[in-house]
């Protein structure tokens, strides 16, 4: 295991309960033509950074909202990068959100990442009170509900997602979830994103075990989190994934429990940091491992307190 600037600021303990409100290709040159609506400009900047820093191409982005016919969720938003008709299918990411969060609050995702070239699927779960298992079970069935509207004649998207290329990612009670439902997926998907994952049902500690995930795990956390303290969340569950399994931990040192939500800072490098994992996984592209095991920037230094892989 690699470990770059490793010294966590602060020990927390576990807390006993949580409660908080949160609130067609073209060079990545190119001039946004993206149709209006639920489009953050934000997201299309911060893809546009990593375009030009990767040399990705930047594509234009367009979203529907799919009739979300299932019982494990409510509804959901698709954002899709416009490709040419012959072009290769795209990866696909789905987003469960937080405790008492709506998918609305993630909106800067879907461009951020749908504008360098991955199908994202946003989702309200039942109730946005919805627990722990509620929302595993939302991850796995987002992850068929992706794969039909790929099949389906009529959606946008059909034929452009490849189903050998998904991932799953989820906030706060969502990124706990997204962990178990990983391990139950397992082969079906090529990589997890907790975001600062709170670990289990609400109220109770982390005493599991991950040893038997082999799904590549990229953790978020925050030195500054009250409502998930990493120590007892997101650290923990690092920890407990098995080295045989590729996983890397990124823990910011600076930003509340609604760092990855519209509102929520270091935006740009977390999508950063998540685009670079996508593409290490999905597409095999070893060139993206400087992310995890290079040397940082001065810049991105001071802003992040640990940095571990084992990649």
């Amino acid at each position: 295991m690699k470990s770059f600037n490793l010294t966590s600021k602060l020990i927390y303990s576990l807390i006993t309960a949580v409660t908080f409100s949160l609130a067609a290709v073209a060079p990545a040159t190119a001039q946004d033509t993206d149709e209006p609506g639920r489009y953050r400009p934000q997201g299309r900047e911060i893809a546009r950074a990593i375009g030009n820093e990767f040399d990705e191409a930047l594509y234009e982005v367009r979203t529907y909202d799919p009739r979300a016919d299932v019982d494990e969720f409510a509804s959901a938003t698709i954002f899709y990068p416009l490709t040419l008709s012959f072009a290769a299918p795209s990866g696909g990411l789905v987003l469960v959100p937080g405790y008492t969060a709506t998918q609305e609050m993630y909106d800067w995702w879907g461009p951020a990442l749908a504008s360098l070239g991955i199908v994202v699927m946003i989702i309200d779960t039942n109730d946005p009170r919805d627990t722990f298992q509620p929302r595993k079970d939302a991850h796995i069935a987002a992850i068929e509900f992706l794969k039909a509207e790929n099949a389906n004649s009529d959606s946008p998207i059909s034929g452009k997602v490849d189903n050998n290329k998904l991932a799953i990612m989820g906030h706060s009670l969502g990124g706990g979830a997204a962990l178990a439902a990983a391990r139950e997926l397992g082969s079906e998907i090529k990589a997890v994103v907790p975001l600062l994952p709170y670990c289990c049902e609400l109220g109770q500690s982390f005493d599991g075990d991950y040893s038997d995930l082999t799904v590549p795990t990229l953790i978020f956390a925050s030195s500054e989190d009250t409502v998930a303290p990493p120590a007892g969340h997101a650290r923990a569950l690092y920890d407990s994934v098995a080295d045989s399994t590729n996983k890397a931990y990124v823990e910011f040192a600076a930003g509340t429990h609604n760092l990855p939500t519209n509102g929520g800072t270091e935006l740009d490098n977390q999508a950063r940091f998540t685009f670079a994992w996508l593409k290490l996984q999905m597409d095999g592209n070893a060139a993206y491992a400087a992310t995890f095991n290079g040397a940082m920037s001065e810049e991105l230094d001071a802003k992040v307190a640990v940095l571990d892989t084992n990649q």
